[in-house]
């Protein structure tokens, strides 16, 4: 089959690029499984058949940036026309302690392939369109099966972020039951090995699919939810937010669906912003006006709001019709009609705000200064 991934031309460029200079260069992993499901992809990883020493000195002597992202590793990251491609050297593992491996390069891609986590995973294209497929991942791809290459254990042994990874790759891919793998439940007490920041990230990259629903209910029955957060969540709230989310068509968002596994609990390490949003949230979800949750809150709260109410088609059709909402008063304002500076002058205009709020932000600033002039008289 034609894959329009290979039209690109900095892709092109790359491929010919090392061609010219006797190493051979591949697509791999991702891009590779995208350009198969004939989904568009911006993270493009290459392999070449080269130490990254000397992949790195092809690169500059044509004037291409470079990034020694993951040089211990073999990866460095190649600039072009503003778009950055991952290039990784073949690699054997020859340590691993299930967080990191020691790598030697090679130039045998079946043993590149062997060192990858699934099958769909193992997949690589050459520049005339060939594709590599030692352990049938396109089979796998196309039935929904996420299966590791060789012997689970051994898989999960080399990095236990792989038991997280395969329930991430089960809610993007999967198709119908998924197959059981005992292996998963057995090491899950490993996870508690891995970084916070590796389990924050991979957990929400698994709530971001369209529907991650199989995948967390078999998490929670291979306790993986009892080994990362010490408690099972219920299920049902989520359930009911994707439901709402595919229904609407409203864009997905991880945190919103954190919230509605664990509320406001603190089970992952995230950002300032991810934990604001969450308080933000938690307390918009006090209100019950949903004037006021949008004027103290914005949009993006409002609509997570809308979710958990039991009127959530009137209010997300009312949020629509929102635009951003300024109140139209000051406090000079009122120092300008002689009202003193002090805790007279707050009230007055903390009521008059009310009043405007509950008026659907329609009163003029000329009908608000009216009313607050009302509530001092």
């Amino acid at each position: 089959m034609p894959f329009k991934i290979l039209e690109t031309p900095e892709i092109s460029y790359l491929f010919r690029l090392f061609s010219e200079r006797g190493a051979e260069a591949r697509l791999v992993g991702g891009c590779v499984r995208d350009a198969l499901l004939d989904i568009k992809t911006n993270d493009i990883d290459m392999a070449v058949n080269v130490p990254p020493d000397r992949a790195e000195e092809i690169l500059e002597k044509t004037n291409i940036k470079v990034v020694p992202t993951g040089i211990e590793h073999g990866t460095i990251t190649a600039i072009l026309n503003k778009m950055p491609f991952q290039i990784t050297s073949l690699r054997q593992d020859f340590q691993t302690d299930g967080r990191h491996a020691k790598v030697i390069f090679g130039t045998d891609w079946l043993e590149d392939a062997k060192r990858r986590d699934f099958t769909i995973n193992a997949l690589s294209l050459d520049k005339d369109g060939n594709l590599y497929d030692p352990f049938n991942g396109q089979s796998d791809l196309e039935k929904g099966i996420i299966r590791f290459i060789g012997n689970p254990v051994e898989r999960i042994q080399e990095d236990y972020l792989r038991i997280l990874r395969y329930y991430r790759f089960l809610a993007y891919y999967g198709k119908g039951e998924p197959i059981i793998i005992p292996e998963l439940k057995n090491c899950r007490e490993r996870l508690a090995s891995l970084s916070k920041e590796r389990i924050a990230q991979e957990f929400l990259k698994l709530l971001g699919a369209n529907s991650p629903l199989i995948s967390l209910a078999l998490m929670k029955k291979d306790e993986i939810f009892l080994s990362l957060f010490g408690e099972n969540p219920s299920l049902e709230k989520i359930e009911s937010i994707v439901g709402l989310e595919n229904l609407s068509d409203i864009r997905i968002s991880p945190i919103r669906r954190l919230y509605a596994l664990y509320e406001n609990k603190d089970k992952l390490l995230l950002s300032n912003e991810q934990k604001k949003h969450l308080h933000s949230l938690n307390k918009a979800l006090l209100e019950t006006d949903r004037r006021r949750v949008y004027y103290y809150f914005g949009k993006e709260i409002t609509l997570d709001w809308t979710l958990w109410t039991e009127d959530y088609q009137e209010n997300l059709s009312w949020l629509n019709q929102q635009t951003d909402l300024i109140f139209p008063l000051k406090g000079q304002d009122l120092l300008d009609k002689g009202i003193k500076a002090g805790p007279l002058l707050g009230m007055v205009l903390k009521k008059t705000e009310d009043w405007w709020i509950s008026k659907d932000f329609m009163p003029s600033r000329e009908e608000c200064l009216e009313y607050c002039l009302g509530v001092m008289n």
